[in-house]
Parts: C-alpha cells; structure tokens; sequence
C-alpha cells in the first residue's frame, strides 16, 4: 500500500496532561492522508511524559529511562515491522493494517519479548496490560531470567525470593506466578522449551487477609496529630493525603488523576466525577467538608509521591501516632467504604460511589463491620456493666 505515513505517538488518550508522573502508552501510527483514515497499534510499552522525545526514529526517543535502550529496540522491532508489512503487497487497505502480525509465530528466544507479542495477539483489556507490565518490571529487575535458556528450577526459586521483597501477601505472589507458570506453558506447547520448571515448584494459594480499614476515632487522631521534626513537611502531606482517601474512597492511581476539572458541581453540591484507572469503572463521590479543605489547601493539586515513599512515610506517621495496625495507601480506601455503610449508606449505592465492579467487596466491608459492632457492644455494654459492678 503506497502514500501512508507511519510514526510513533505516545500518549495518545493525553492522560499525562494533568499528571506528568502517569506514565503513558506508545502506539504506531499509520496514516493515509488522502482519506485521513489512522490505525494504531499498541507496543504494550509504557514511558513517562519526561522519559519521551519526539527526536528519533518514526519521532520518538526514550531518554532518562533505566532501560531505554531496550525498550528502545522492542518498539522499534515492532516498527519495522508494521512498516514492511504496509508497504508489502499483503497489505492493500487500511483494515488490512491490523494483520500486521498475524504471521508472527512468537518464536522468539527472549522470555519478555514473548510475553508483549502474546499481549499484542491477545488485544488485552487496558487494566490486564498493566497487571502484566508491572509483572515484567519484576522480571527485568530480578534480571537472570532473559531468555528460555536461562529458565531452571533454581533460577524459579531465585525469582520467588525476589518477588517475596516487595510481594507480603501469598496470594498476590501466588498470582505472579501463576502469570509466569501460564506463559511457561504456552512457550512449552510452542516447543520453545522442553519442560516446564514450574513444573517441580510448587507455590501456595494463601488467603487473603481481610483489608485494614480504620475506625472513626483513630481517622481522627490522624486529623489532629501535627508533625515535627525533620520529616515534619513530608508527614504532613502525607496525612493530608491519606485524609483525602478516607473520605474520597480514591485509590492511589486515583489520587494521581484528581484535579480541579474532577468537581462537577450538581444542584449546589460539588462532586467528585471520575473513571477508575486500575478497572476503567465510572465512580462519583460527594466532595465532603474536609475532603474539600484538603483539596483547597493545595489548590486542588494532590502532593502525590510515589506509592513506595508514601507507603514509608505512612508507616512512620502511624507509628508516631501509635495506631497498632499494617496502615498502607489503600487502607484510605477500605476506610471510606467502612465509614459509608455505618453512616447508612446501602450497600447497593457503594460500588457506584467507589467505582467497584461489583458489590463484592461492599458485602466485605459489611461483614467486616459485623465484627466491629460487636467488640464496641462488648466494649461499651459488658466492659461498663463489669466497671459499675465493681
């Protein structure tokens, strides 16, 4: 096909617009200007807004990025590809474009190169490609398993006490490897690799802990604790995020997205409207009193860090406090959703207001409370008939 234009765009939705620190998809572009009709294709790369340049090949390179030489050469492989595919005589219309890869019989060596050209076949949702992108910086961090070649059982092993750094709970480990055991055993039927190493390691489903949530008095001992020393700014912002999150019911990823153009104001009552990044689910919440001090304080720009140095400093403002519970940036969340069904709230509205998928996780929150109800009965009922008594 002659007369197309092909180049790479990144941040095609612009959602680095309003926060630079979300990183951002890179497509290949193909254009045919005589009927200005575009497709694009997705590299399942994804970059900062400060990482881009719109220097390079096809108008874009990858610069203070800790790995930009090798994403670098994915997205230029891809590139070529989509190039010679366009101009070949397979290639006849444009809704001929998105056969580009179709001859590709993902026989590569390189164990991440498998898996992005298995995501590009597969034309994954948005949130399953993140799951599986955080999966892989796993993989590039531990960094001894790059190719088939290098897959052993001790190499597996290796890689479990990796995860175990930063992974706590056993049933989220147990879903990265899952994740990898599935690709494994793809890559097996392809005749890639001969045996399977995961089938000789064995890893536990586990439970799952019921989610950490706080209850009223301890939201506001948060509230009224005051910083000091030489962490005294960095805690503050801290505990007037997580202030934000408790009655928002916003997420971390959430939090990054908040601005100004989030308030929508409905019969007098500002509101907060949004999509969830993590499920692309629609939520909106009422911008209460104290939720809407905090957002004034910093004109309605959240000082987000990263979740890694929020979780640190949270940890250190807790223990400062003497709040004995494993408080990390989701907990915000839980403790919206707790606060809205004892405030009366039907566990019917709650995933509308916290964008849930389903109301799963409100029949938690409920059952979760049941527990709570009883220890202030017996706090408040037996605990004070005991004192009197005495």
């Amino acid at each position: 096909m002659d007369n197309v234009v092909v180049s790479f765009v990144f941040d095609l939705r612009g959602v680095t617009k309003d926060n630079a620190k979300k990183e951002a998809p890179i497509h290949v572009r193909v254009y045919e200007p005589k009927t200005r009709i575009r497709k694009y294709i997705h590299t399942n790369e994804f970059i900062l807004k400060s990482q881009y340049s719109d220097v390079g090949t096809g108008g874009l390179s990858i610069i203070k990025h800790p790995n930009a030489a090798a994403i670098k050469a994915r997205i230029d492989k891809i590139f070529a590809k989509v190039q010679a595919f366009v101009y070949s005589d397979k290639c006849e219309t444009m809704e001929d474009v998105e056969n580009w890869d179709k001859e590709d019989d993902l026989s590569t060596t390189n164990v991440v190169e498998f898996i992005k050209a298995d995501l590009q076949r597969r034309e994954v949702s948005l949130s399953v490609l993140e799951y599986n992108n955080s999966f892989i910086k796993r993989l590039e961090e531990f960094g001894k398993i790059k190719t088939f070649a290098d897959l052993t059982y001790s190499r597996i092993e290796d890689f479990d006490l990796h995860l175990k750094k930063t992974i706590k709970s056993q049933p989220t480990l147990y879903k990265r490897h899952s994740l990898f055991k599935g690709y494994l055993e793809k890559a097996r039927r392809r005749g890639l690799i001969e045996r399977n190493p995961y089938d000789e390691f064995t890893f536990k489903k586990g439970k799952s802990d019921d989610p950490v949530y706080l209850i009223e008095s301890e939201v506001k001992q948060i509230i009224n604790y005051k910083p000091k020393g030489a962490a005294k700014e960095s805690l503050e912002r801290v505990r007037d995020l997580f202030i934000f999150q408790c009655y928002t019911g916003l997420s971390y990823t959430d939090l990054e997205s908040f601005s100004r153009d989030s308030i929508q104001v409905i019969n007098g009552q500002k509101e907060i409207h949004g999509t969830r990044n993590k499920t692309g689910v629609p939520y909106v919440v009422l911008l209460l009193p104290i939720a809407e001090e905090i957002a004034d304080k910093y004109d309605y720009t959240l000082p987000v860090i990263s979740n890694q140095k929020y979780n640190d400093y949270l940890g250190t403002l807790i223990e400062r406090i003497g709040i004995d519970k494993n408080v990390t940036t989701h907990t915000g969340r839980h403790t919206f959703g707790t606060y809205l069904i004892n405030k009366g709230v039907s566990i019917e509205a709650i995933p509308k207001i916290m964008g849930h998928t389903n109301m799963k996780q409100s029949l938690l929150y409920a059952r979760m409370l049941g527990v709570t109800a009883i220890n202030e009965m017996k706090e408040k009922l037996l605990d004070k008939e005991e004192k009197n008594a005495k």
